[in-house]
């Protein structure tokens, strides 16, 4: 799986979320120093921070990036 499905993949999911608990760890993560982040995600922003601008993609909302798929 590419890191940008992988990207799709976890934003699909939370849209989807309902439990306020987990919005509450995903904030909580959000707000987290690098240190305090699983190394999953920590890798995942150096992959992303490392990606040349030409090949990011600017989005303006959810629905227009699943709509690139």
């Amino acid at each position: 799986m590419t890191i940008e499905q992988r990207k799709i993949s976890l934003i699909n999911w939370i849209t989807t979320l309902d439990d306020e608990v987990i919005l509450d760890q995903m904030e909580g993560l959000k707000n987290s120093s690098l240190d305090d982040l699983p190394v999953a995600i920590v890798e995942m922003l150096k992959l992303a921070d490392s990606e040349p601008n030409e090949n990011l993609v600017k989005h303006t909302s959810v629905k227009d990036f699943l709509k690139m798929k």
